[in-house]
């Protein structure tokens, strides 16, 4: 009877510990460099759109042995939610990547492929998702984005030291649609030192996902940064070719070493 009572007594412990510990306070506690992967991210609503820009430009941005179409892809969205992650917390975040030649991956049930993409600008605005992604080769950036729709309208902004730097609009639909799934290739550049020396190895993140789109029309980015910004050297060379507002779920997995 006393060992019962004693194990009622722990259970009600460990619930009163979860009840009083906020929401997210694990991540935070936590280092990020014992974090494992992969992470789970799930019910994000992104805008993503592709742009063209300088080539020579997206060139620059690129480690020897990858190789651009000439093509950037542009994701901005919002977590708001610790409970919508594994591990990370809530945040925000814009990257832009440098899309490449030769690294395809699927969509589920179809014949279309999604080219790999080289991260090249990455605003997150959590400090501890930016100390975990920095770990893992993806060159993190302090940055605030935030997504608004109202009457149909889709704004995304990101700010950076309180200056808006990116801001994308489009006219949006209501009804989630259009499910699916597939992976995504994603590769950063993973620096470590060895012998005294800097190692550069390419990575790899293998990213599974899966969600849903709405109708979107007119899609326009808006490129504001500081005269002089590096980011100012891959802005649009025109309108997005296409871009989607879609409520997804996807993994920031393990990375894996392309180049030795």
């Amino acid at each position: 009877m006393r060992k019962m009572a004693k194990t009622k007594l722990f259970v009600l412990l460990v619930l009163l510990a979860a009840v009083l510990v906020p929401v997210g306070r694990t991540a935070g506690a936590m280092d990020a460099a014992s974090l494992p992967a992969p992470q789970l991210v799930t019910g994000a609503w992104m805008f993503m759109a592709a742009y063209k820009a300088d080539p020579e430009a997206l060139k620059a941005l690129l480690p020897e042995g990858l190789e651009t179409t000439g093509n950037v892809v542009i994701n901005m969205y919002t977590v708001p939610e610790a409970t919508q992650t594994s591990g990370f917390g809530a945040y925000t975040l814009t990257y832009l990547t440098v899309e490449l030649k030769g690294h395809d991956s699927y969509i589920m049930n179809s014949d279309t492929t999604i080219p790999g993409r080289y991260f090249a600008y990455y605003f997150n605005s959590s400090p501890f998702m930016r100390e975990y992604t920095k770990l893992i080769g993806i060159p993190a950036e302090e940055g605030m984005t935030t997504t608004t729709v109202k009457d149909g309208k889709l704004t995304a902004v990101l700010t950076v030291g309180g200056q808006k730097f990116i801001e994308a609009t489009a006219d949006v639909g209501s009804e989630l649609g259009n499910f699916g799934g597939g992976h995504l290739n994603y590769f950063g550049l993973l620096e470590t030192e060895k012998d005294g020396k800097t190692v550069k190895q390419i990575v790899k993140y293998p990213i599974p996902w899966n969600g849903g789109t709405v109708d979107i029309k007119n899609p326009k980015i808006t490129f504001s940064a500081p005269e002089g910004h590096p980011l100012n050297k891959i802005k649009p060379e025109g309108d997005p070719f296409w871009a989607i507002w879609t409520k997804g779920s996807f993994v920031y997995p393990q990375y894996v070493i392309v180049n030795q």
